[in-house]
């Protein structure tokens, strides 16, 4: 009962969040998963997997989102850092690597703060920010499948 509670909780925040809020979340949980991931090096490779198997899931969402057209140089810009931080996820896990998973937080945390600042200010106006551009359908579509 109290799972069903806290899940339907997520939903709703999920639900009712701007898009600035909800790539904040995304980054909130990515960043999450990868310092659980860490508690699980050298210790339970199964955790370990599935926490970054999330990660992961996030990062590979947060760039299928990006708008290369209206995102311009920033979209380019992410694209390229999204793509270097999957294949550095992939190899601390693979090797076990807990210097390589905090590189990766410590590289998600200033854009993670950013996007707080955006929710911050409340804007909701729109503005030339690297994601959008999809319809409403797919874009509920997308939320749906990075469940984590």
């Amino acid at each position: 009962m109290k799972n069903e509670a806290v899940t339907q909780y997520r939903e709703n925040n999920i639900a009712s969040a701007s898009p600035e809020e909800t790539v904040l979340m995304l980054y909130n949980g990515a960043i999450k998963f990868l310092r659980d991931a860490l508690g699980e090096v050298g210790r339970n490779t199964e955790n370990k997997i599935i926490l970054i198997d999330k990660s992961l899931k996030i990062i590979e969402y947060l760039q299928s989102c990006l708008n290369m057209e209206k995102g311009g140089e920033i979209a380019h810009n992410l694209n390229d850092l999204y793509d270097y931080i999957m294949v550095q996820i992939t190899r601390a896990n693979f090797k076990n690597d807990a210097t390589m998973i905090n590189e990766v937080i410590r590289l998600l945390l200033p854009i993670r703060d950013a996007w707080a600042e955006i929710c911050r200010k409340g804007s909701r106006k729109p503005s030339p920010l690297p994601y959008g551009g999809k319809s409403e359908e797919a874009q509920s579509t997308k939320k749906i499948a990075v469940s984590v």
